[in-house]
């Protein structure tokens, strides 16, 4: 392994236009090694989980935290690891800099909206194909390739969030023609103007009354005496309400407003249990590492079970946690054991 010798600031104006091209060219090689080499301590570390086990929700979490990666630059990184797992051939490509990391994660970016849309995956040797293609290729050059390869259109501009001076939030959106058709389709049957705010928050409540009901955060309908027997909370851990009763569903729509993504198992999980559950935790993750620190995430979540069903652990509110959905991979690695979870999740092969 060869190293650049460093050079001190104020010995630069001294070095000649020769010297001085020949060192940054030595150096951008090195740039770029030292690259390949973080990409693959980053596959290794996403394969044994690593920064799981630090408490991280996330590898994406662990480079712009730990790792102190601006947002862009830890997707350009993880996108780039992961294409280099699925095409080992670019890596060359990477390291000598015919093929940059953006236009790396340009590709797999449509190639995913692709195959959401074409709802059908792309072989492995057509994948290879299109990210060799783009060798030596500009942004504009990338951007124009990957629209001829691909029928359907390249995704819209990302929306931009910005926090104003007065505590809102300004948002800034991009609807194609069709979508705009939408809400004007809304004013027509409406029969009357349409503010395209209120339209949106109105679609966003609907749905959210949706999830909190499938989450049990609000009741649908009132259950038997015996089912309330049942799922009783005990009475020295009421959710609300009085000495263990049902809570009102007044009282439950005052919970919060963040829901689980989805809960694992969910048909084998009941209500009462889920709210306890939820409740207990706070909305976010419950999973420790051993110093004590607590996974901060709040989206994403799932109700897991301390015991698996597979090894006769019960759906009670003793053994139903909340984790997010990295800590509860985590679980199952460290009681099933990382051979029988890599038949399932291929980055930990």
């Amino acid at each position: 392994m060869t190293k650049t010798a460093n050079i001190p600031a104020h010995e630069i104006r001294s070095l000649t236009n020769q010297e001085l091209v020949h060192k940054i060219g030595e150096l951008t090689k090195e740039e770029r090694r030292i690259t390949i080499e973080v990409l693959r301590l980053l596959r290794e570390i996403e394969r044994r989980q690593a920064f799981a086990e630090l408490g991280y929700p996330s590898l994406f979490a662990y480079c712009t935290k730990a790792l102190r990666y601006s947002e862009a630059a830890a997707c350009r990184r993880i996108e780039a690891m992961r294409a280099m797992r699925e095409t080992p051939e670019i890596e060359t490509k990477l390291e000598t800099g015919e093929l940059s990391l953006s236009a790396v994660t340009q590709a797999r970016t449509t190639i995913r909206h692709h195959e959401k849309f074409a709802k059908s995956k792309l072989t492995p040797e057509k994948r290879k194909d299109v990210m060799l293609s783009l060798c030596g290729q500009s942004k504009r050059q990338t951007e124009k390739a990957l629209a001829l390869e691909f029928s359907v259109p390249l995704p819209v501009t990302p929306v931009v969030q910005r926090e104003t001076a007065r505590g809102t939030t300004r948002v800034t959106i991009e609807f194609t023609e069709d979508e705009m058709k939408v809400f004007e389709e809304i004013r027509r049957l409406s029969g009357r103007p349409q503010n395209l705010k209120e339209a949106l928050l109105r679609m966003a409540a609907k749905e959210l009354t949706v999830l909190r009901k499938s989450h049990g955060e609000i009741t649908v309908r009132s259950p038997s005496p015996a089912a309330v027997k049942r799922e009783a909370v005990p009475k020295d851990e009421p959710l609300s309400g009085k000495d263990g009763e049902e809570p009102s569903a007044q009282a439950l729509a005052q919970t919060p407003t963040s829901t689980p993504a989805f809960a694992s198992a969910s048909d084998s999980v009941s209500i009462f249990v889920k709210r306890y559950a939820w409740k207990k935790s706070g909305g976010r993750c419950e999973f420790r590492t051993e110093s004590g620190v607590r996974c901060e995430a709040r989206h994403g979540l799932e109700y897991d079970h301390v015991v698996p069903v597979s090894l006769g652990g019960l759906s009670n509110k003793d053994n139903i946690r909340v984790y997010c959905r990295q800590h509860n991979l985590l679980s199952a690695t460290y009681i099933l054991g990382r051979k029988c979870m890599a038949k399932y999740v291929p980055s930990m092969r």
